[in-house]
């Protein structure tokens, strides 16, 4: 979407593509305490995912679990972040909606299903 111009505030040409990415950090600025270098991560940066290197602010950097591996974990961000952008972003759904599924398969839609579950459950 970004690489076509359909996203709603594409970034100045040229830039690097890929808003997920899981990996080691390599570097952590002297303020952050969350992570360390050496924890394996996956993070959202905004754009640049698919740098060699990539600078994220820590409140976007999540830890990933030893047995998880790191493509795993890139896959279930990608999946839960278009997920949480329909269901919030675009379709705006609040507790008063009633939502159907069609032909739920896939993972961004797997995805969507739990965050709708979980909304009506805590919400």
């Amino acid at each position: 979407m970004v690489r076509q111009g359909v996203t709603e505030a594409p970034p100045k040409t040229p830039f690097i593509l890929g808003f997920e990415c899981a990996g080691v950090v390599a570097a952590v600025a002297d303020d952050v305490e969350s992570v360390k270098v050496g924890d394996r991560v996956v993070a959202l940066p905004d754009h640049r995912a698919w740098a060699e290197l990539v600078p994220v602010p820590a409140k976007y950097v999540y830890s990933v679990p030893e047995a998880m591996p790191l493509q795993e974990a890139a896959a279930v961000t990608l999946s839960y972040t278009v997920a949480y952008l329909l269901v919030h972003d675009l379709a705006n759904i609040t507790s008063n909606h009633t939502v159907l599924l069609h032909s739920a398969g896939g993972a961004v839609v797997s995805a969507m299903d739990e965050l709708l579950c979980w909304f009506l459950i805590y919400m």
